[in-house]
């Protein structure tokens, strides 16, 4: 019986792991692509720099919470503590909710700031050089109150204001993009906890057999670590 078990536990392991693998290096080409879009894009047009929402943060300690409770799980599951397993996983799957509930709240803060997903330079709202300064092509730009101007005309002889006409705020759509997407994932990354979680209510996971879980916990520490990194970067790349 401890055979079949075991040969069961290794068989799953071969099926379902490598799928996890393929889909996590996709989702890393994925990110990889869209980051290198925003340093390239960033560097030549005009580009809005701004604080990002208060909220990110809140949702930066949710998911770092919620990769320690997957792994309590996971520990408890080898352990065969029942119990232990289900208010892990439940206590996880209720983070992972708030995390997309932190990140709502964040683009509401987004737009009220004036920063939509397709908006123009015109659209934002706030004190230049506190709430937000504008760069062309790497370069911050000088406000004098009516007019921007290029840092080297400190005297305020050549608007620039023209050439800023009808361009886009591209660096907020690229934070919707960037955050959009990684919820997208997390999305199916929540769907697969509730799997996880009514499995665990029904007891299946044990010492013998915990796959389904640790595969959840893999991808989901995945997705903890790919949103560190987006906060990171997007907190820093300015």
């Amino acid at each position: 019986m401890q055979e079949n078990s075991t040969e069961i536990y290794d068989d799953k392991n071969r099926r379902l792991k490598p799928l996890m693998w393929v889909a996590m290096v996709s989702m890393v080409m994925l990110f990889g692509g869209l980051t290198s879009g925003y340093i390239v894009t960033k560097a030549d047009n005009f580009w809005v720099n701004f604080d990002l929402p208060d909220m990110f943060m809140v949702s930066t300690l949710l998911i770092i919470l919620s990769s320690v409770t997957i792994s309590m799980a996971v520990k408890a599951a080898k352990a065969s503590e029942y119990g232990r397993v289900k208010v892990a996983v439940l206590l996880t799957f209720v983070l992972g909710l708030g995390f997309v509930g932190s990140q709502y709240m964040g683009w509401t803060q987004l737009v009220d700031e004036g920063h939509f997903f397709v908006g123009s330079l015109t659209d934002i709202k706030g004190e230049y050089g506190v709430d937000y300064t504008i760069a062309y092509n790497g370069e911050s730009l000088l406000y004098n109150g009516k007019d921007f101007y290029m840092p080297q005309d400190d005297e305020f002889k050549d608007p620039i204001d023209p050439k800023m006409f009808g361009s886009f705020n591209t660096s907020s759509s690229f934070l919707y993009v960037l955050t959009g997407v990684h919820i997208a994932h997390l999305g199916g990354g929540l769907l697969a906890m509730l799997v996880v979680l009514i499995n665990a209510l029904r007891m299946k996971y044990n010492s013998e057999d915990s796959v389904g879980l640790e595969i959840c916990a893999t991808y989901w520490h995945f997705l903890d670590g790919l949103w560190v990194y987006l906060y990171l970067f997007l907190m820093f790349i300015e």
